[in-house]
């Protein structure tokens, strides 16, 4: 065999062999960055005269999954965070007390390979545990979907809009995401230019594209100093979002410092984020009514949406 051919298929096979969709020991090494629970750790925190109960549920793969539950008893939602690529939950308690001062109940828990919860951390590892997570809140403390807030921080903004468009949810909020795996990759690490979309992990994590067809309530958060995940990229997904969207930049914030630089825009801001799913039931309820009333004859003989007869609605 001719050495040029020889070196072509060597070459080719290295290509494929180190793609990040198929050298999960590689890439797991450079996109996460978890955390064992600390041995030192006193209980469970109390945030804002709220008592976390510790909690454990079961992953697709049956792997020991951990969250921290802050029911706080006058709210009418439920967020669900899905934390950032490193460390582990008890670094949250920060950004959780925020959330329940803004009025909400929280369910932070951890993937698998982080804090206390069993396996090792895959891009569609994290994706599952995600499920998991919702489907707990839904079958085992028996919250209705429709209560239920998707909120991601980092990469755990692409697994919030990944459920999203597998379980119903009142909003979704991402806080310091990125566009799509890939972009922030290669940004990170250009070499990886050379592999296209296809050959990085599934799910892809394509936040950008899936906003482009949703139509779920969408809060953005970002700050202006952030240089692990530029501002640009929420900008791109709020100019592509489809329906109700709001986009809270932070001046001088930076990419996990929100609770120590705008704690009062910030809850401001989540605190009021329901208006946005009254006005998309509004406008739901508006067009069932339209449907109902075009099926009818219609004594007034005039249109309530239209002020047009309903000869020529």
């Amino acid at each position: 065999m001719p050495i040029e051919i020889l070196t072509g298929a060597l070459a080719l096979v290295l290509y494929f062999v180190l793609a990040p969709r198929f050298n999960n020991g590689l890439y797991r090494r450079l996109l996460f960055f978890p955390a064992r629970f600390p041995r030192d750790w006193e209980g469970i925190p109390c945030l804002e005269g709220i008592d976390g109960e510790d909690v454990f549920f079961t992953g697709e793969n049956n792997q020991r999954l951990n969250g921290w539950y802050f029911e706080k008893p006058d709210s009418d939602y439920v967020i669900l965070f899905n934390h950032g690529n490193s460390g582990n939950l008890t670094i949250r308690h920060h950004m959780s007390r925020l959330m329940i001062k803004a009025g909400y109940s929280v369910f932070v828990y951890d993937y698998q390979g982080f804090g206390r919860s069993t396996g090792l951390p895959t891009v569609d590892g994290i994706c599952s545990d995600g499920l998991a997570a919702y489907d707990y809140l839904v079958k085992q403390r028996g919250i209705e979907p429709q209560r239920i807030i998707l909120y991601g921080e980092s990469l755990g903004a692409a697994v919030a809009t990944y459920l999203s468009t597998l379980r119903q949810c009142s909003g979704l909020v991402l806080q310091s995401g990125f566009a799509s795996l890939r972009r922030v990759a290669t940004e990170h690490f250009p070499l990886l230019r050379i592999y296209p979309a296809g050959l990085f992990p599934l799910p892809p994590l394509d936040s950008l594209s899936t906003l482009e067809k949703s139509d779920v309530p969408l809060l953005l958060i970002h700050g202006k100093l952030d240089r692990v995940i530029p501002v640009r990229h929420s900008h791109d997904m709020h100019r592509a979002a489809g329906g109700i969207k709001r986009f809270l930049l932070l001046p001088g914030t930076a990419h996990g410092d929100i609770w120590t630089t705008a704690e009062d825009e910030y809850i401001e801001e989540l605190s009021g984020f329901p208006q946005h799913f009254r006005e998309r039931q509004v406008k739901a309820n508006a067009a069932e009514q339209w449907v109902s009333h075009s099926d009818l004859t219609c004594s007034s003989k005039v249109c309530y949406k239209s002020s047009r007869s309903c000869e020529e609605c």
